[in-house]
């Protein structure tokens, strides 16, 4: 199978899905912005923020594609589930960092 034929089966899989596949994209993106403005700065926060996020990512993916955490039979679909945990959290995390303010000034901002 050519690398072509393999991107147009993911295409078309992924198709029916690309609606909450963009709301998940977006939704930590949209938090982020909100609880900016709460006053979400220190960095603990932010990652227990972020591994909030990647559980109900995680739990909100079996339902989505049509299944269950009862269907969850072998260890590869575990694997799956928590990596997708594990990349919602990390998503999040990189989000946290570009939309939170620094906590610290730059060497750079200090006048001599």
């Amino acid at each position: 199978m050519t690398l072509d034929a393999i991107f147009t089966v993911l295409l078309y899989s992924a198709a029916p899905y690309w609606g909450w596949l963009l709301f998940l994209v977006g939704l930590p993106v949209v938090s982020l912005v909100i609880f900016r403005r709460f006053s979400l700065r220190s960095a603990k926060r932010a990652f227990v923020f972020s591994i909030v996020v990647g559980l109900v990512c995680a739990l909100s993916a079996p339902p989505l594609t049509g299944s269950s955490l009862a269907m969850l039979n072998g260890a590869a679909d575990w694997v799956m589930l928590i990596m997708v945990a594990i990349g919602a959290t990390l998503y999040t995390m990189i989000l946290a960092a570009i939309v939170l303010k620094p906590q610290s000034t730059s060497l750079f901002d200090q006048r001599a």
